[in-house]
């Protein structure tokens, strides 16, 4: 019997000896692919940052010339967004909130809508209405029966228009993070500002306002690193900035090296606001906690303030979705006949393709990270992660010049030809977006208690069963949400894509800016409005997700 006894126990000891060198094992193979796809993804950020020392004469004529207008009007802009996107999101956000009116539940959707039509395509809608020939000037002028030169009139294709359109359609970042803060925040401190007699008003500005700074920022500062990188609406209406002057600077004069110069300016532009936006929050509490915790309980408005909510509500729905969404709808109609044919399905299949393969390589690539720091909770794995996701943070523009230098090098060194194949832009995706992906798995497995995973390995489940069993059931919510933003992202992206993609070979978005270019304003609505339908149902999803939440 004592025998038999130490023969199992022996045998158990080994069973547990042989169990902890297979799952040490497989830690480690996830360890060393992340840290093996961090060193990769971070390959262009360094080469870029290597070129800022660097010398030309190339460099000191753009400085002699344009560099100084490229500063002012990418801090102009920056300003101009904040502000705007601030007033707009902030005023939203307060008003769905804590009050109750007429189509109250409607604005909670509406109002996040401007997320579903890229910044550039509202800019061709906008240019075409309200520019000095567009559809609407000239109605109003002949309605009037007036010239342009006896009217005051500002030109839509200018910096300040720009920076109108782009917080039309930037906006729902404060909303939807102001919206989240105050949902969060408990009622105890708003009812007692009522009984010391403060109005809605005075709450609003003495109250709200100071309380929701750092909600109010964060969302500013994310809509202003989306502005200050962005390309299309910069290049249609003529505005100056690092990006733009990015592509001209490598297309124009053919300098790879001065274009990375721009490009690692820019990212210490975007590095900036990161560390203004996390300096600002340190030691910032979100949303009360306590016993005294109580949910806002929402106000009806009825009369005048029912029908003044509506319309400040309505205002931003309108100007940032609804208008231009319908005005590029009536040129697809008027021109998608035209446009449809064998070679725009070619171009329909590609970026769907690209979209499709983009979107399961980056989902895939982000649960490495992912479950690694699961599986570890260390720092090392906690690091990778966060050094992934710095991509996100860097414009389109900035990444594909790094990743064209980076490429030119392993060119030139193997023999072999990247640069300017699928597999260079599908690469640039994983740089920009693996944030995204990571972001929407950190936030699945934070609803997974970790004795899920500690009661596997007590009835002694290998890790293989666990992930199959226990955890993919449980994170593939997180897996399609991860899919469905990324695929979105992919198709909406114009710079990195227009810099990478192979000869003639475009997408969706490439094509829109490309037929503007052309001066065929009618007929970019039909990629266009392709890429929205696309948009549309990626909002509706996420507005789903955040009622559920």
């Amino acid at each position: 019997m004592q025998k038999l006894l130490k023969s199992s126990t022996k045998q158990v000891g080994s069973n547990k000896q042989k169990g902890f060198y297979f799952t040490l094992n497989y830690f480690n193979k996830l360890t060393i692919s992340s840290v093996f796809l961090t060193l990769l993804i971070s390959i262009p950020a360094i080469i870029l940052f290597s070129n800022i020392f660097s010398s030309s004469e190339n460099w000191q004529h753009l400085v002699d010339t344009v560099l100084f207008e490229y500063i002012f009007n990418s801090l102009y802009i920056m300003i101009g967004v904040a502000f705007l996107t601030s007033v707009i999101g902030f005023t939203t956000a307060y008003i769905t909130s804590l009050f109750t009116f007429t189509g109250s539940r409607f604005f909670h959707y509406a109002l996040i809508l401007p997320f579903a039509i890229p910044t550039y395509i509202v800019a061709y809608a906008y240019g075409g209405m309200f520019d000095i020939t567009g559809t609407v000037t000239t109605y109003i002028l002949n309605l009037m029966g007036k010239t342009l030169d006896e009217v005051y009139f500002m030109d839509i294709m200018s910096i300040e228009g720009a920076i109108i359109v782009m917080s039309l359609v930037l906006y729902p970042y404060v909303y939807l993070i102001s919206k989240t803060y105050l949902k969060a925040e408990s009622s105890s401190i708003i009812d007692a500002s009522r009984t010391m007699g403060l109005s809605n008003f005075k709450i609003f500005y003495k109250v709200i306002i100071p309380i929701s700074r750092p909600a109010i920022v964060a969302g500013a500062i994310l809509a202003v690193m989306e502005a200050v990188a962005d390309y299309g609406v910069m290049d249609y209406y003529g505005v100056s900035t690092f990006v733009t002057g990015i592509f001209r600077t490598w297309i124009g004069m053919g300098s790879v090296e001065d274009a990375s110069k721009l490009a690692s300016m820019l990212m210490l532009f975007i590095f900036l606001l990161i560390f203004i936006e996390r300096y600002q929050r340190r030691n910032k509490r979100y949303k009360s906690s306590g016993k005294d915790f109580k949910p806002i309980t929402k106000q009806k408005l009825t009369g005048s303030k029912n029908l003044f909510a509506f319309m400040i509500c309505f205002i931003p729905f309108f100007l940032g979705f609804l208008l231009p969404f319908s005005q590029m709808s009536y040129w697809f109609y008027l021109s998608y006949e035209d446009v449809i044919d064998e070679d725009f399905m070619t171009l329909l299949y590609q970026t769907l393709t690209l979209g499709v393969t983009s979107a399961l390589l980056i989902t895939v690539l982000a649960f490495i990270f992912v479950y690694n720091v699961r599986l570890h909770k260390n720092r090392l794995a906690e690091g990778l992660t966060q050094t992934s996701k710095l991509g996100y943070s860097i414009p389109g523009a900035v990444v594909a010049v790094g990743i064209l230098s980076f490429f030119s090098v392993v060119d030139k060194s193997f023999d072999i030809l990247i640069s300017g194949t699928v597999i260079a832009v599908v690469f640039g995706y994983v740089v920009r977006f693996i944030a995204i992906s990571i972001n929407n798995y950190e936030s699945g497995f934070s609803k997974i208690p970790q004795t899920y995973d500690d009661a596997c390995k007590t009835m002694q489940i290998g890790s293989f069963k666990t992930f199959t069993k226990v955890t993919f059931p449980l994170i593939k919510g997180s897996m399609m949400a991860s899919f469905i933003v990324i695929f979105i992202e992919v198709i909406k992206e114009l710079p990195l894509t227009m810099v990478l993609r192979p000869f003639d070979f475009d997408t969706l978005a490439v094509r829109s800016h490309e037929l503007v270019g052309q001066a065929q304003v009618f007929e970019s609505a039909v990629p266009a409005m392709f890429i929205v339908g696309f948009g549309i149902v990626s909002v509706l999803i996420l507005a789903r997700k955040m009622v559920k939440d």
